[in-house]
């Protein structure tokens, strides 16, 4: 019977993508995914600071984006491969499409390349983004309330060219986003170079990365980090500094900058005010994450961060720290459960961030958020991949 379903699947795909039976099985097309649902207590949830009970937050689970997405590579012998990713990113508790309702939101590009790297054109990670999941106690989290950094660094590039070589220990990205606007080819284009060092029980990371909006300013991205595995542990630190030129707007004055999103898209109240706010000065922030992960038994395994960003800019003087913990249980190597309680809380100008309902707000205006100073987060969530 599972032979039957395997076979009949395999003569679906492609006839779905339009493709014959036989080129099919000759690109080599795999489809994979993963759902991460969670049932969620959340306090603070609007400005009167009443509590919410549901499933996700901010329509993530709390350790995996939800996203399913075909991938396929073709060998043209001497070398040389051809291939190419089309993800898409689905809020599963409601089942719409995630990243702005774009199709193929979390990635989409083709690629090409020999032993001496690879060339990749179309819509992807930031390097920063890639760089941060090797030093990240979740590899990048998909929660509001564990994945705050990426308010800062973007996650993904639109129109986007990239260079990626590996040379024994030492990895590489470079990548240029262009900004399509005529006339000026640096508005809303960005640019970044990562390298990664992986020897041993040592993962080094760094990253540099500049984004431009429609005027032209620019937001600046320096960032560092380390992993090193001691005995049974994993323990985590990384570093990030970014400089934003007075004015600038990741939104471009209500649509998602060209080049570059999860820098500007924000879904509520809260994440605009943390995202998209535009000061009138020069903005500075200097985050960092310490985490350590350790698998007690076979099956389970506790992770632990404190997170911490402080905020300077032309009157104002804000900071946001964020502790977490996960007790993560592995039914399979597939399938897990798992327990997360997060607690943030602001200090300073970021006062009254959590549930605030402000519907536009600029920074260092004076005028005060409407939410409260602290949030707790509790999820029960079952993820699966594929």
């Amino acid at each position: 019977m599972s032979h039957t379903i395997r076979h009949a699947a395999r003569l679906a795909l492609p006839l779905l993508l339009g493709l014959p039976a036989a080129a099919m099985a000759q690109s080599g097309v795999t489809l994979y995914g993963v759902i991460d649902t969670a049932l969620t207590y959340q306090t603070h949830s609007n400005p009167a600071g009443d509590a919410q009970i549901g499933l996700q937050q901010g329509g993530e689970g709390f350790l995996s984006g939800s996203r399913f997405g075909l991938k396929g590579i073709e060998d043209l012998g001497g070398g040389m491969k051809a291939g190419f990713v089309l993800e898409n990113g689905v809020v599963a508790d409601t089942g719409r499409l995630d990243q702005q309702g774009q199709l193929f939101g979390r990635q989409a590009y083709v690629k090409i390349g020999n032993q001496w790297g690879e060339l990749a054109l179309g819509r992807q990670y930031t390097t920063a983004n890639t760089m941060l999941y090797y030093v990240d106690p979740l590899g990048v989290g998909a929660a509001p309330s564990n994945a705050w950094m990426v308010y800062l660094t973007g996650q993904r590039y639109d129109n986007a060219l990239s260079y990626t070589g590996n040379f024994g220990p030492v990895s590489v990205i470079a990548e240029y986003a262009l900004g399509e606007t005529a006339g000026n080819t640096r508005a809303t284009s960005s640019m970044s170079f990562g390298v990664r060092y992986a020897a041993g029980p040592i993962t080094a990371v760094g990253d540099f990365q500049q984004t431009r909006d429609s005027q032209s300013r620019a937001a600046s991205i320096y960032l560092a980090g380390v992993k090193a595995a001691v005995g049974r542990a994993s323990l985590f630190a990384n570093y990030i500094h970014s400089d934003r030129d007075a004015g600038f707007d990741s939104s471009r004055g209500g649509t998602d900058t060209a080049t570059i999103t999860s820098m500007s898209t924000a879904a509520t109240p809260t994440n605009r005010a943390a995202i998209s706010s535009v000061f009138g000065g020069s903005r500075r922030d200097d985050f960092f994450t310490l985490g350590a992960s350790y698998p007690v038994t076979g099956n389970v395994t506790l992770i632990g961060s404190v997170m911490h960003n402080r905020t300077r800019a032309d009157g104002f003087s804000g900071n946001r720290t964020t502790a977490y913990a996960v007790a993560d249980y592995a039914f399979s190597k597939r399938t897990d459960a798992y327990l997360a309680l997060a607690y943030d809380r602001v200090h300073g100008d970021w006062s009254g961030l959590f549930g605030n309902n402000t519907t536009s707000w600029t920074g260092g205006s004076g005028t005060p958020l409407d939410g409260r100073d602290s949030q707790t987060t509790v999820m029960v969530g079952l993820r699966h991949q594929f």
